[in-house]
């Protein structure tokens, strides 16, 4: 249901070098106790020291540069383990998105998890979701929240894991959410708020986000598969294929079928 592992693991037979790549369906946490390097993420790199705390949500790019020795450890958790955790302990959604904290020793419940996975006792599994549990509670407490409207910098940090967390959310729940009213709610926001965080980190509205993301799935459906244009407006949350036509036109300047013929010659 979960893993944990020391950094040198993997990233000591790659020469400490693990290139830039996501999980659609892990959500990790990393521990650096001592060494660092640089994080490769979805928007820069960044230096990394010994006591940084990295919570990697699912689907988020990320690689590293580890100096020679780095040592610290991996939790990682599958979102079917990982969700509902998350759920009764971040009800706002703050580990959604990519984050970092800082602190001078490891969660003792990394330890334990590790001792609990090497032994078959009674209730492992009741045992290492509690543990990652308090290790998530842990992770919270050290995670500088910053008040909204403190500072202009303040505001803009608040602004960017804002819209980062939708981001998150609208990546898990796309196919079932269709209206931005259900994500703010997640986030404990309204939708003006949401659609102002958006337009002031990512230059575009909230309601673009979503549609964006749902024309980049109906893209790959039409490409990948044989799924008709009616079951894959359906699907996305349209109730009339003949505008999710036009939707899908206006984003790309094809009809999805004159798309899909035009990925199957290319690829041809």
């Amino acid at each position: 249901m979960l893993h944990i592992e020391h950094l040198s693991v993997r990233s000591g037979p790659r020469r400490w070098r693990i290139a830039r790549h996501r999980h659609p369906s892990l959500h990790q946490l990393f521990w650096i106790e001592r060494g660092g390097g640089v994080l490769l993420g979805e928007g820069g790199e960044s230096a990394l020291a010994g006591g940084d705390v990295l919570n990697m949500p699912a689907g988020v790019a990320h690689g590293f540069r580890f100096l020679p020795g780095s040592a610290g450890m991996v939790l990682t958790l599958p979102l079917a383990v990982f969700e509902p955790i998350r759920a009764r302990i971040d009800p706002q959604g703050r580990l959604l998105a990519p984050c970092r904290g800082r602190a001078r020793t490891a969660p003792p419940e990394m330890e334990a998890v590790q001792a609990e996975l090497l032994g078959r006792r009674a209730g492992r599994d009741e045992a290492l979701a509690a543990l990652a549990a308090l290790t998530f509670i842990w992770v919270l407490r050290r995670l500088d929240a910053g008040p909204d409207t403190a500072s202009p910098a303040a505001s803009g940090q608040a602004a960017a894991r804002l819209a980062g967390r939708f981001q998150a959310l609208v990546d898990a729940h796309y196919r079932h959410w269709h209206g931005l009213g259900p994500y703010a709610a997640a986030l404990a926001v309204t939708v003006p708020h949401l659609t102002r965080a958006c337009r002031q980190v990512l230059g575009q509205p909230a309601s673009a986000v979503l549609r964006g993301r749902q024309m980049l799935e109906a893209r790959r459906l039409l490409a990948y598969t044989q799924t008709s244009v009616a079951d894959i407006a359906y699907r996305l949350g349209f109730a009339d294929p003949g505008h999710f036509s036009r939707v899908f036109s206006a984003a790309t300047g094809l009809s999805p079928s004159a798309f899909r013929a035009g990925f199957t010659s290319g690829a041809d």
